[in-house]
């Protein structure tokens, strides 16, 4: 059993170097989330997560792809120094100092999920904003999304919102991180235990089970994600300071479900699982090489 110390380091780099390969699908992702905003879907979407990404390669080359990449990382980073490496320690600490021999029951292991990937989202929600600005297009870019740096977009932020600001969409995104890490992590690790009937540990292991976690995560919060992502992109009211098409994460919900329909909810959820899954299963690929190394 790695340390803590190690649990938190590893949780942090894996996530981080599978970013450099899940980018380009995850700014696909971003982007076909606010397809067809607030209009009738009623003529099926035409857009694909490859086209997309063929679509932004063509306008911006391999820039566009990696659009936001350093921040990404140092979102992945920071983010699952949380949410992958507080899982643990809090499902330890739910099952207490006279621990029973064998798995965690579910019943340890959800409450451990949402607490990790609620605290998760509430301390890096300006990197989420940030992130999602950045991978905005020209035709979705407002007023200061229109820039490439992140520290010019976090400045005109604060500027035009004060430093609440930054925390914009916070309350959706404790959700969906929560709901997620919930998917993600549980899931994991009892296909991890089925595994070890019939595979040995390591990175074939780690890969196929983080694959099926990561299916189960796509499909609990893409949802929420296309709630969050419109909640980030929105132009604000400067007078008021409120969103100028959405009153709150609800109303957001209850507009794309009655003008858009419920199938846009799931906007963008081929290009989430080609980020997604693909990342997932290098994040614990990764991380279950670096701890088998300092073991």
């Amino acid at each position: 059993m790695p340390s803590y110390w190690t649990n938190f380091a590893t949780a942090a780099a894996g996530p981080a170097l599978a970013c450099i390969i899940t980018n380009p699908a995850d700014v696909a992702k971003t982007r076909l989330n606010l397809e067809r905003e607030l209009k009738s879907t009623e003529m099926s979407r035409t857009t694909s997560s490859v086209r997309k990404m063929q679509q932004t390669y063509a306008a911006e080359g391999i820039a566009g792809l990696q659009r936001g990449l350093q921040l990404a990382m140092v979102r992945e980073a920071s983010k699952n120094t949380f949410r992958i490496g507080l899982y643990q320690p809090l499902v330890d600490l739910g099952r207490g100092s006279s621990r029973a021999p064998g798995p965690a029951p579910f019943s340890v292991l959800m409450p451990a999920a949402m607490a990790s990937g609620a605290i998760s989202a509430l301390l890096t929600n300006p990197l989420d904003l940030l992130k999602t600005r950045l991978q905005l297009d020209g035709g979705h870019a407002r007023g200061a999304t229109a820039s490439t740096s992140a520290r010019s977009i976090a400045s005109a932020i604060v500027t035009e919102e004060g430093v609440a600001g930054l925390w914009r969409g916070v309350s959706v995104s404790m959700v969906r991180s929560g709901v997620g890490a919930v998917a993600l992590l549980p899931t994991n690790s009892k296909l991890k235990e089925l595994a070890a009937c019939w595979l040995p540990p390591g990175a074939l292991a780690d890969g196929l089970c983080a694959l099926g976690a990561g299916a189960a995560n796509v499909a609990v919060i893409n949802p929420v994600d296309v709630v969050r992502t419109r909640l980030y992109a929105q132009p604000v009211d400067v007078a008021t300071g409120r969103g100028a098409l959405y009153g709150g994460a609800l109303d957001a919900a209850y507009k794309i479900l009655a003008i858009e329909g419920a199938p846009a909810f799931y906007k963008g959820a081929t290009a989430h699982f080609l980020r997604v899954g693909p990342h997932t299963m290098l994040t614990f690929v990764f991380i279950g090489l670096m701890r088998r190394l300092v073991e």
